[in-house]
């Protein structure tokens, strides 16, 4: 699947499901519908690029991921699933340390204007999708520190799913603990 079809499916999901916030069973089937569509779109793919392993993730439904947590309704899941698929930079490798210095500085940039207006739990599920996407992306070269990096970030893109809702408190806490790790991260690269 091409990067450009998923963010199509996404738009085009939220246009039709928008009007339909007024029954949210019917706003969920045509989430669900979208992400099973997404799922099996990318499952097929033998050799599949980072963002899509990151992507395959976030549309299956059959599997509580962290970020679901942060939302109390299926609907309201579902929906943010989408959106990080849409939000997913198509990332297929990296080259060298300096292109994980250029995704963390621009997801923080996002993550920061993000949390300074309100929207904690959307800074939160930004910070996880990069720390996931990190996590899955190979290095085009090998270069000194890599595996440290994945090593440290793992855990975090690993973290299991709250069992209920995450409360605004925790959500926060969690969000300043991803950013945490890429301030981390950014130190490292500067060594």
């Amino acid at each position: 699947m091409r990067h450009s079809t998923l963010r199509q499916i996404v738009m085009e999901t939220n246009t039709y499901a928008r009007p339909l916030a007024a029954a949210p069973d019917a706003q969920l089937a045509a989430y669900d519908f979208a992400l099973t569509t997404i799922r099996l779109a990318l499952e097929g793919d033998e050799q599949p690029r980072a963002w899509e392993r990151v992507a395959v993730t976030l549309a299956d439904r059959r599997m509580r991921l962290p970020v679901d947590a942060l939302d109390a309704l299926p609907v309201e899941q579902a929906r943010r699933r989408l959106a990080l698929l849409a939000e997913t930079p198509s990332i297929t490798g990296f080259e060298s340390y300096q292109d994980i210095v250029a995704l963390i500085g621009e997801t923080i940039r996002v993550g920061a204007s993000r949390y300074n207006s309100g929207d904690i739990r959307g800074c939160a599920a930004l910070y996880w999708l990069v720390v996931r996407l990190i996590c899955e992306t190979p290095a085009t070269r090998g270069f000194p520190g890599y595996a440290r990096l994945q090593g440290q970030l793992k855990p975090l893109a690993d973290t299991e799913a709250h069992a209920g809702t995450m409360s605004l408190a925790d959500a926060d806490v969690w969000a300043w603990e991803l950013r945490h790790a890429f301030d981390a991260t950014l130190r490292a690269a500067t060594v």
